[in-house]
């Protein structure tokens, strides 16, 4: 019902447009032409032409989104029995595959992993979808792989390791051995491998879920099939059919990337999706501590744990290795605290990369952390200061500087997982402090956005009602800046940054910001007749101080928000009923109250990063914070004026412009702690831009993350999705200093360079 209400609206939306269009088209001709419109028009006429292209705008816009409805409607009709659905499905998935194993780093050892069964982590489902004909519970054999393992636990099984044990690595193995099975057999499941980090607990429920599912289930499946159109482009209704009738083998990786509080969720979801869909095939990985920390295990058939690695697996890899890792064999063989570390192919990986042709004297004695921060130290110095010559190339300061802020986001932000962000800055950056972002903040933008906004402010009042208004706007609005709250700060500690370029975009942007919302709000207000103006501007301030009464906590605020509305009102009627220019006087006070709104939303941008207590104001640094703003705001001022009297703005004083502005500066409420509700994304903006300008981010996302992949430290995960090689290298980075970490690659870096030359 809700679909064909929505196409219904769509087309009543169409058909009023058009009428309507049809009636003004021929009126708007004749006026154009010479002619006259109704009498009851005449007063609107300017606003014809207007509303025809608004109007044409809707039809248009409402046209191609019935179109673009209909084609995704018979798109999602496609039978999901079309002979081609499975090949392509399978072709997709097998280059899916390929590419994660091609970018990870176990790729480049591939060791036989040991797994030991451990019934007692499940709990065995009653409704298996095979049942073994023995009564006993069937035993994985001796040495099996995981495909093997996977066959003798019915296709229902939990993979359970240690951080870097090569959990991933295993299903990663078992999807390629069941896809090829897949290609072979028409009747087997098609093997789709998902992250659970994905998943978000959501129980939202769509139109197009399952009436029977739970709120819990619908949403899973839902994700579940999203993810597959993203990342094998296996089509929703398709992707549901298929899961339906159990042509899908899920395989699950990572339920402890899961954010937190959804973990618990996924045990009934699983129990549900097995009862209520033919689930063939289910393969799960986590790592142990993580897994016994969940409220309730998974219904699965049976579960294997993969053992560490042993010393003869380790030295047999060294073995095969030859001279290039010989000083890793040696180093490991003399100091036992080194076995502490290498227990799992990541530590092999690291340490083969880190050491390889090096002496097995650079491997510094101490106690074992100090081992694995050195370790994880000497892998990314090694890995970055390798040159390749395909890609972009990044110096290492930037280089690790944004690693370390994708790893600290990545762990801090986005629910602790280790896949990067599709946008780098996607909920701001609270709790990132930085003292080279917050001088650039607080030292440069803040002054340069408030000269700029004020002085293009008063140019544009100057211009269009005389200098004396253009001076009552600069007036109010370095008074305003002085108001509390004064987020701004003084950093004795001046940052070595480059300043000059950064001020004059700030002050672009906040003259331009200024000009245009002053010249574009007293435009439409002039347009209106003056009483109309008037009834929205009051309508505006009313609604404004009545939320500020509501949410006003004390009788004696809510006291003065009475007595200044009711001095604006008696102060508005006054001057509009006795004025020769209402019009002006409205237009002007729609100015003031820009003009204010525009000043607390400068305030507001720093708040998004960087808290300070409320006694700032109150310390010895609160006033010369404040007087570090009045040159810059003066000077805007100033610049603003002059340019207006060049321009030939008119000196004469116009009463009803100043007394709008004054009314409209006394009406705004720039005071208030509360953050404008829009100030986020602006903040946002602002604080992303400055973490690319001081080097903490890359300017272009795409290249950077490909130069990561590239040298072992990020993998690709998916269609321009990546995610850090492992949890252990996400905590190292997002735990090291950046700037002496960058130091120990261009060290790295000259070495390689001396033993060349």
């Amino acid at each position: 019902m809700r679909i064909r209400g929505n196409g219904l609206l769509r087309v009543v939306v169409l058909v009023v447009t058009l009428s309507l269009t049809l009636v003004l088209l021929p009126i708007a001709i004749n006026v154009g032409t010479g002619g006259t419109a109704p009498a009851f028009l005449a007063q609107y006429v300017d606003w014809t032409w207007p509303v025809i292209g608004l109007l044409w705008l809707v039809a248009i816009l409402t046209g191609l989104w019935e179109f673009r409805s209909r084609r995704t409607v018979g798109h999602s009709a496609r039978s999901a029995d079309q002979p081609r659905n499975r090949p392509n499905a399978l072709a997709r998935i097998d280059r899916y595959l390929a590419d994660r194993v091609a970018g990870s780093l176990a790729s480049r050892t591939r060791l036989a992993l040991a797994l030991d069964e451990r019934p007692e982590a499940v709990i065995p489902p009653y409704d298996l979808l095979v049942q073994p004909l023995a009564s006993s519970v069937t035993e994985i054999r001796e040495d099996a792989d995981i495909a093997t393992a996977f066959e003798d636990l019915q296709d229902s099984v939990l993979i359970l390791g240690a951080p870097g044990a090569g959990k991933t690595t295993l299903l990663l193995d078992l999807a390629r051995s069941l896809a090829a099975r897949a290609h072979s057999e028409p009747e087997h499941p098609i093997p789709v491998l998902v992250d659970l980090a994905g998943w978000s607990g959501s129980t939202a429920r769509h139109d197009d879920d399952d009436p029977d599912d739970s709120a819990l289930l619908a949403g899973f499946v839902r994700w579940f099939l999203d993810e597959l159109s993203s990342r094998y482009q296996i089509p929703v209704a398709v992707g549901r059919v298929w899961l339906r009738k159990g042509r899908l083998g899920l395989l699950l990786d990572g339920v402890d990337e899961i954010a937190g509080a959804q973990r618990g969720k996924l045990a009934p979801v699983l129990e549900e999706l097995q009862h209520r869909y033919l689930i063939g095939q289910l393969a799960v990985t986590c790592r142990i501590q993580d897994y016994e920390r969940l409220p309730q295990p998974l219904r699965l058939y049976g579960a294997v744990r993969i053992r560490p690695l042993s010393r003869r697996q380790v030295l047999d890899y060294f073995a095969s290795a030859g001279q290039e890792l010989a000083g890793a064999r040696a180093a490991i063989e003399q100091d036992d605290d080194l076995w502490d570390l290498v227990d799992s192919p990541l530590m092999l990986n690291v340490m083969a990369l880190a050491y390889r042709g090096r002496d097995a004297r650079d491997i510094a004695a101490g106690a074992v952390a100090d081992h694995r921060r050195e370790l994880f130290d000497t892998y990314v110095s090694e890995v970055l200061a390798r040159y390749r010559s395909t890609g972009r190339q990044y110096d290492s300061r930037s280089a690790v500087r944004s690693l370390w802020c994708l790893a600290w986001w990545t762990r801090t932000r986005a629910g602790d997982r280790i896949a990067v962000p599709r946008r780098l800055t996607p909920n701001g950056w609270y709790g990132l402090v930085l003292p080279p972002v917050g001088y650039l903040a607080h030292m440069v933008c803040l002054p340069a956005l408030f000269a700029g906004l004020v002085g293009g402010a008063t140019l544009a009042t100057a211009a269009l009602y005389g200098v004396p208004a253009g001076l009552a706007v600069g007036a109010y609005g370095l008074l305003l800046v002085h108001v509390r709250p004064r987020t701004w700060w003084v950093l004795q500690d001046r940052q070595n940054q480059p300043r000059l370029l950064l001020t004059a975009v700030m002050l672009c942007t906040g003259a331009v910001a200024g000009l245009a919302s002053v010249m574009i709000g007293a435009g439409l207000v002039s347009l209106l007749p003056a009483w109309l103006g008037l009834a929205l501007g009051a309508a505006a301030v009313g609604a404004s101080y009545g939320l500020e009464l509501i949410l006003s906590t004390t009788n004696g605020r809510r006291l003065l928000l009475g007595v200044r509305l009711a001095l604006v009102t008696v102060l508005g009627w006054l001057v509009f009923t006795r004025s020769e220019s209402p019009g002006k006087f409205v237009a002007c006070l729609a100015v003031g109250l820009i003009v204010a709104q525009g000043i607390r939303l400068v305030k507001a941008l720093p708040m998004d990063h960087r808290v300070y207590p409320h006694s700032a104001d109150e310390s010895q640094d609160g006033p010369r914070a404040t007087w570090r703003m009045d040159p810059w705001v003066l000077g805007g001022v100033l610049v603003g004026l002059l340019t207006a009297v060049i321009l030939g703005a008119r000196i004469s004083p116009e009463p009803e412009a100043v007394l709008g502005v004054l009314v409209g500066g006394i009406a705004a409420k720039a005071w208030r702690r509360r953050a404008p509700l829009f100030a986020g994304g602006p903040s946002r903006i602002l604080h992303g831009l400055l973490l690319r300008w001081s080097g903490y981010l890359p300017w272009r996302r795409g290249p950077f993350l490909r130069y990561a992949a590239d040298r072992y430290v990020l993998a690709r995960s998916g269609r321009s999705e990546y995610a850090f090689i492992h949890l252990l290298v996400r905590d190292h980075l997002a735990d090291c200093d950046p700037d002496a970490l960058a130091a120990k690659v261009d060290r790295r870096i000259a070495e390689r360079a001396r033993r060349r030359g």
